[in-house]
């Protein structure tokens, strides 16, 4: 079978997690699987943008390197045969310079921030939003369209590699009179990484994070975890208003996605429990 598995950049800032992502993977590897592992950068494309002028889309290069290097040498530590055989891909990915993102940008990068501290950044110039745990710094997400690197992804899985590819959801590139040129942006990975499942024709799209699953009331006393649902089911909670923006909703929105367009299964899940949630047994199973 071949998995697209997403990881969330939050969920990777612990050594610790990054060897249970390797253990799992590597084990999903023995059994004969083909499998891109996709990672986020929220907090760590957000701390280098405090730090310099360099646009988003470089950045997101430098990220993808730092943590798909980290990724794979996790790899070879759990399992020398198997690390040997994971790539980095340098992965760009075309957006539409016209989309609205550019104007009104949504996307939380970086940490979050107390009050007194969100003000004085937005003093500075940077777009604040207040989210449930907090205050972040929003920046231009505009949707994928197009994967660049698609056909060498295909070739590092047929030759029986692990590929590590689209980190922080692709470098965004816009088209210009032939040529690609970077974005001031950065993309969803985890749209990303239903727009690549979806292009390569994988049987299974994972996102992995550092909750349970898909909850409803989150946060509230009435919190409770969806186990098993359909792609319409979440669709119709998403349009309500049901996840935040940021956090979950693009989680879920990539599941209903990919789930619609190939009719396979998806399923959002805690990277601390990955075995059971690529076994099916934990985290939110999405079906058509």
């Amino acid at each position: 079978m071949r998995y697209v598995v997403a990881v969330g950049g939050n969920a990777l800032k612990s050594g610790k997690v990054l060897n249970k992502l390797s253990a799992s993977i590597a084990q999903l590897a023995a059994r004969g699987n083909e499998i891109v592992i996709t990672h986020g950068n929220g907090p760590q494309v957000g701390r280098l943008a405090m730090r310099g002028k360099k646009s988003l889309a470089a950045l997101t290069r430098v990220t993808q390197a730092e943590i798909g290097s980290e990724i794979r040498k996790s790899l070879i530590h759990v399992d020398k045969r198997t690390g040997t055989g994971a790539k980095v891909i340098f992965t760009r990915v075309v957006v539409d310079g016209d989309d609205a993102e550019f104007v009104n940008p949504t996307k939380p990068i970086g940490e979050f921030y107390g009050r007194a501290e969100a003000e004085k950044l937005a003093r500075r110039g940077f777009v604040m939003k207040r989210l449930l745990k907090g205050y972040r710094r929003v920046v231009p997400s505009p949707r994928p369209v197009r994967i660049v690197e698609l056909g060498e992804i295909k070739k590092v899985l047929e030759s029986g590699r692990i590929a590590i590819a689209a980190g922080g959801g692709g470098i965004a590139v816009i088209e210009k009179g032939g040529r690609l040129a970077y974005a001031d942006a950065v993309i969803d990975k985890d749209l990303a990484s239903a727009l690549l499942a979806i292009r390569i024709k994988a049987d299974r799209l994972l996102i992995l994070t550092d909750v349970d699953g898909v909850f409803l009331g989150y946060h509230t006393k009435r919190s409770h975890l969806l186990r098993r649902t359909t792609a319409s089911a979440l669709r119709r909670l998403a349009v309500h208003e049901h996840f935040e923006a940021g956090s979950m909703l693009p989680k879920v929105r990539a599941c209903v996605e990919f789930v619609s367009a190939t009719g396979k299964r998806a399923a959002i899940g805690s990277l601390m429990k990955a075995d059971a949630v690529f076994a099916s047994r934990s985290g939110t199973q999405v079906t058509k």
